[in-house]
């Protein structure tokens, strides 16, 4: 069985941030749906090649470390959420199975986690 793709991009139209309430309900639904340990990241307003548009997010590994510290693996998948719908309405997200297999993926090469900001980023 494959596992679906992610939509394909035509073009960023706009890269920055996105407001608090939207950053909670994608945090509760990475956390609902693929577990702990991820984080949703540089959001980017993108053109489907349906002319849809949508809202592209990166999905980092993530956990707190020994000092408190937000720590971050690197990217590991990408969400598509659907700027049209008034409730949060995730078009894509990569699968836990994809996500497990680049966490070890990045593992795999010696990177070491780094520091991430609190708040977006």
């Amino acid at each position: 069985m494959s596992l679906p793709s992610a939509p394909n991009v035509i073009k960023v139209l706009q890269e920055g941030e996105i407001n608090d309430e939207l950053d909670y309900a994608l945090m509760k639904y990475l956390i609902k749906k693929r577990g702990p340990g991820y984080t949703a990241c540089q959001p980017q307003l993108v053109e489907l090649e349906n002319s849809k548009q949508a809202i592209k997010m990166n999905i980092d590994n993530t956990f707190i470390d020994k000092d408190n510290n937000l720590m971050g693996l690197g990217i590991v998948g990408t969400l598509f959420v659907d700027i049209e719908s008034p409730e949060l309405d995730v078009i894509y997200c990569s699968s836990s199975e994809e996500l497990a297999i680049n966490i070890e993926k990045l593992k795999s090469t010696g990177i070491q986690p780094q520091t991430r900001p609190k708040g977006k980023y």
